[in-house]
């Protein structure tokens, strides 16, 4: 209500009220409008008080408060917590962390559930993993999800995958659909191979 009229300070008085009771809502909404104003560790504390409630949102938000100042085993473990309760965004990055530390397995696995869950990066990941390994079946099933929801590299592999199996197309369509959401190289790529000025055969974009 008073940060809809753009009463900030009665925002904040009103949440200091709630999180003071045990509140998660209150401490989220606390820990939200000190980033807004770039108190990060006034934020960072107001996360924590909201993610020991149980809150997923504020163990992700926490989580990526943590991995932005380099803090990743403090990170990851907050990543865990949003992602066992439930949260895509939390799976994705926890995936993101563990393949960069070379736990492919466990990367795969929190890419499943973030996968699972609707996240479109998720999806495209895992799409990367398995044509890394050769599972181009699966890669292009995954690259699908992930175009279908709105991902440009999602949508300029599965064009690679479909132009390299002879849907020309389908791969056309894919092209497309890449280009109309992509940017920088994505975008490029796109145009370039809608435009045939691609002479090899094109390999499908690394994970993110």
């Amino acid at each position: 209500m008073y940060a809809e009229r753009g009463d900030l300070g009665g925002a904040e008085t009103l949440y200091r009220r709630a999180d003071k009771l045990g509140h998660a809502n209150g401490a989220f909404n606390l820990a939200v409008l000190r980033e807004h104003r770039n108190d990060r560790v006034g934020a960072e504390d107001a996360y924590r008080r909201a993610d020991e409630r149980g809150s997923a949102l504020a163990a992700f938000n926490l989580g990526v408060l943590l991995e932005q100042r380099g803090v990743r085993a403090d990170a990851e473990a907050a990543y865990r917590r949003a992602d066992e309760r439930g949260s895509a965004a939390a799976a994705a990055r926890l995936g993101g962390l563990l393949g960069e530390r070379g736990d492919i397995g466990g990367a795969e696995a929190a890419f499943r559930r973030a996968d699972e869950r609707g996240d479109a990066g998720a999806a495209f990941n895992l799409g990367g993993l398995f044509a890394e390994r050769g599972d181009l079946t699966a890669a292009e099933a995954a690259f699908h999800r992930a175009d279908e929801r709105g991902h440009g590299g999602g949508a300029f592999n599965l064009g690679v995958l479909l132009e390299e199996r002879g849907d020309l197309a389908g791969a056309e369509s894919a092209y497309v659909r890449a280009e109309q959401r992509g940017h920088g190289e994505v975008a490029e790529m796109a145009r370039a191979a809608l435009l045939g000025a691609l002479g090899s055969p094109l390999s499908p974009t690394s994970p993110a």
